[in-house]
This record gives structure tokens, sequence and C-alpha cells, in this order.
């Protein structure tokens, strides 16, 4: 197999942009080309724990299913992004409360983005055990529940799994796992880290390629186009929260 430019189209979600162009294609057939160029989702999960729910509901062919048995760490693909942001801890973290989904996620050309969401138990979306059902602008619908939340006063974690991607696109994707972290800095400044996992399924290409299949799912996907959705995401929300007043939560 050899190696010429994957084209994976992904470039404006309803979060941030992303990805370039490469072609892998084996000599003896250009199956394999086709079915790189898929589109793969955006971390719907978000540090927002907005409940905003636009207009969306369960279609009548929705199946909630159990999130998947997490795969050791070494399986997973992950990419971080991060940005320090001119504001103290609390301000940060009430005005990501106070954003709704389908705004926090940077809009991009390629990508669907948010249309709504839907509550699937009794939690507060935010809190461990929180689950919803998140719509996107093509159609389609996935899972996503909170796993943690922790915070105090100089630090907080916000971490979460999406899963059961119904497009047709997102077929190479098990799940993805997200997580946020938030540190106060000398100064009244806030750095924040975002890392996004995804786990390939075993039977779908390039999962089915292993260790080389996850190589070419990052150097193709993960590290271009994703990782320029997370940056413009983060960038995005900056001047945002550094307009609200300092020290002061609304």
């Amino acid at each position: 197999m050899q190696v010429k430019g994957l084209t994976f189209p992904i470039d404006n979600i309803g979060r941030p942009s992303y990805i370039p162009t490469t072609v892998i294609y084996d000599g003896r057939t250009m199956k394999l080309t086709r079915k790189l160029n898929f589109l793969l989702l955006v971390v719907i999960g978000s540090l927002s724990a907005a409940s905003g729910v636009a207009a969306c509901a369960p279609p009548p062919s929705f199946v909630d299913v159990p999130h998947p048995t997490l795969a050791a760490p070494k399986l997973l693909v992950s990419h971080t992004e991060e940005i320090i942001v001119d504001q103290p801890l609390a301000v940060v973290l009430d005005t990501a409360s106070r954003t709704d989904l389908k705004d926090a996620i940077h809009k991009s050309s390629s990508l669907p983005g948010v249309s709504g969401e839907y509550p699937l138990n009794d939690i507060p979306f935010g809190t461990p055990g929180a689950r919803r059902l998140v719509c996107l602008t093509d159609g389609s619908t996935l899972e996503e529940q909170v796993f943690e939340q922790e915070r105090n006063q100089t630090s907080s974690r916000f971490r979460y799994i999406v899963w059961n991607y119904t497009t047709k696109q997102a077929r190479p994707i098990e799940y993805g796992i997200g997580e946020f972290r938030h540190t106060e800095m000398p100064g009244g400044r806030t750095h924040i880290v975002w890392t996004h996992s995804f786990k390939l399924k075993d039977h779908e290409f390039p999962g089915y390629l292993g260790a080389l299949g996850r190589y070419l799912f990052r150097i193709c996907f993960l590290d271009r186009r994703y990782a320029a959705m997370m940056r413009g995401t983060l960038q995005a929300g900056k001047p945002a929260v550094e307009q609200q007043p300092s020290g002061a939560t609304k």
C-alpha cells in the first residue's frame, strides 16, 4: 500500500474546522480510497453544560444503547489543544455554562453542525451520568454522556463520551472520549487543555489495520482538520470570555 494523499472532507462543523487531502490507495483496488473519504464527526461533547434544547427529538429509528466498553488507552488515537484565557477560572467556567452547545463549536464547511439536544435521562447535563441525544444539521444523531466533572477553587475537569453515531460517514468510529481541563494561573488567567480521543472499529477500515490504521487516521484526519477544529473552537470562545467583567460571574 502506498500513501499519496488522503481525502477526509471535514472543514466546517457546528464547532470548529478541519483537514487537508491525501489519498491512500492500493494498486489492486481503489476501494480503500472510497472508504477513506468519510466524514468523521467532531467531538460533539463539549465544555458547555448548557441545556439549550433546540428542535431535536429521537427519530423513529433511534435505539438508545449503552456506551461501549472502554478500550485500553493504547488503542485510542488522541490529540490535544490548549489555550490561555485572560480571565479567572470562575469567569471562564460561568461563561461556558451559559453557552449553548450549538454555539460553542466552531463552524466549518465540511462537517455537520449541532442543531439541537434532547435529554435522555433526568440528570442535568454536566453532572456525571447525564446523557443526551445530539441532533446534527445533516439529520443524523449521536449520544453523549458525562463521565466525570470535578471542580475546586483553582482547577476543573470535565470528561465525556460520544457514541452511537447514525451518520454513515462516521461508520469507522466506535466512540470518542473528550476531556477539558481548566487551571487558574497567576494574574487571573486560565489555562484550558482539551484532549479528544477516538476508538476505531476493529472491523471497519482503517481500524482493521491495527496500529497502521490508527496512524493513518491520525496523520490524515486527527492531527490536521480535527486539530484545526479544536483550535478554532478554543480560539472562537476566547474573546467572549475575555469581554466578561473580571472577577465577577453573572
